[in-house]
């Protein structure tokens, strides 16, 4: 790589009110290996010169994956995680500040579209004690590919915030559970993100959202008929006392895609925004815009583009065009998985490129060519994360050496709908395995459901390969 991050920024050790377990190691996770590892003596993990060389390995060392989860029964059926993928290292956390505590929501349908009656039940599991599961609220509030947008609260140890709906079933808000009173507090707007001090919450309006399994069923979108409508868009909220204020409109945004006047053709269409994520210190904040247009056959066409802001909704900034799963690597510097030309090539690659929040739109730098994935930032720095979709009936989850530009392969895993594996997209039922890493980077968790089981959560034991990384001559 030509560029250098600052990564300057650390995760607490110490959790308040309930018991610390440091570093976990391997001993914390009883034995209950899945199925489709494999295992090699002599070798610790197999390493790859390029994304494809890596996926066409017949003969790749795979590391054992464990599953925390139970499935229940045929009768009573259990199905956990829910897009843990984080967009910066306090985005949307799984885990509490220790480690030792994982959130988790279970359902009990799969293979059909949400109904508004369908609930989920919000847990936590406790890594350190036979993985037990305690519930602690419940959710009508959900999607198939971005959850409840279940997390800790960024800088706290005993607080556990999801989205929900309303009690009179009126309007989406968000829950608020204190591990340590036991108590549950509402806030009168969904939370799509938090700011890393846990203080400030971004959202929009779920039932605007037209892309598949990412919206929340029950309520109608009172601007349905608008396209680009001014009285909503993206909104701020306080976490400590809920009052709430929309920071920018659909109809700016709009102005800004078409500063040349907005277009005709928008009748039947829709523009929204959504998958806002703040930046590591919370100076600004990422958020995509999608425009949607229907032609005059009826078919649907689709336009997102990313930019950037302040909290405050000020200083807009263009990112780049189709974002898909960005990562901030610091405050200024962004990664993710897009259809770009690298500098110096007239070719267009789907790939992994690093963007500046300069407002140029182009990319700084390619870092390698892949089909699309879910990355994220090693707590280090030094590695990157990421998995893949579908590819021919397996999911590939793998990390990216940035020192020695070396592919790690930590699993390779059937994909599977209802228990039979299959090469087809499976649309927004698809389980993506969306892999996160433990606050101290030891451990990765993702969603799968390779054993047949359907969605399950699993954890990966990665320090045989941060122990000994490429180049270092001991693997």
């Amino acid at each position: 790589m030509n560029i250098q991050f600052n990564r300057t920024f650390a995760l607490p050790c110490i959790i308040s009110g309930l018991v610390c377990m440091g570093c976990f190691t391997a001993s914390t996770i009883p034995a209950r290996p899945a199925s489709g590892t494999t295992q090699r003596p002599g070798a610790a993990y197999s390493s790859f010169d390029s994304f494809k060389e890596m996926v066409n390995a017949t003969d790749a060392v795979y590391q054992a994956a464990v599953r925390v989860t139970e499935p229940g029964t045929t009768d009573n059926p259990r199905f956990h995680g829910f897009f843990f993928y984080n967009c910066s290292p306090r985005d949307l956390s799984q885990f509490d500040p220790s480690g030792r505590y994982m959130v988790d929501m279970v359902i009990s349908i799969e293979g059909r579209e949400v109904q508004p009656d369908d609930k989920g039940e919000i847990g936590i599991i406790d890594l350190k004690n036979n993985h037990q599961w305690t519930q602690i609220g419940e959710t009508t509030a959900w999607n198939w590919q971005q959850g409840c947008r279940l997390e800790w609260v960024p800088g706290s140890s005993t607080e556990i915030i999801w989205d929900d709906r309303s009690d009179d079933k009126k309007s989406f808000v968000s829950r608020i559970y204190n591990t340590k009173t036991k108590k549950t507090r509402t806030l009168p707007r969904p939370v799509y993100t938090l700011s890393p001090d846990g203080k400030t919450a971004l959202t929009h309006d779920f039932e605007r959202m037209k892309h598949g399994g990412t919206n929340f069923v029950g309520l109608d979108d009172v601007n349905g008929h608008v396209w680009a409508p001014e009285n909503t868009g993206i909104y701020k909220m306080d976490v400590k006392t809920g009052k709430a204020e929309q920071i920018v409109s659909v109809r700016q945004m709009a102005r800004l895609m078409f500063p040349a006047g907005l277009p005709a053709d928008t009748a039947g269409g829709s523009m929204y925004i959504f998958r806002e994520g703040y930046n590591p210190s919370g100076t600004r904040f990422i958020a995509f815009v999608k425009d949607v247009r229907i032609n005059a056959a009826g078919q649907e066409r689709t336009h997102t583009v990313g930019y950037s802001m302040t909290p405050d909704g000020k200083d807009i900034r263009y990112l780049y065009e189709e974002p898909s799963h960005h990562y901030w690597i610091d405050d200024e510097n962004i990664l993710d998985n897009v259809n770009a030309k690298a500098p110096g090539s007239d070719a267009v690659v789907r790939g992994y490129f690093h963007f500046k929040d300069d407002g140029s739109g182009k990319p700084a730098e390619m870092l390698w060519a892949a089909s699309n994935g879910h990355d994220s930032f090693h707590p280090g720095g030094e590695w990157i994360l990421t998995d893949t979709y579908n590819l021919e009936g397996f999911q590939y989850l793998y990390l990216y050496h940035i020192a020695t530009k070396k592919f790690i392969v930590l699993g390779k895993f059937a994909f599977k709908v209802k228990g039979v594996q299959s090469k087809k997209d499976a649309g927004i039922l698809r389980v993506d395995l969306h892999p996160r890493f433990s606050p101290d980077g030891n451990f990765v968790s993702f969603d799968a459901n390779y054993e047949g089981l359907g969605r399950q959560i699993y954890m990966v034991d990665i320090r045989p390969v941060l122990k000994n990384p490429p180049g270092s001559g001991k693997n």
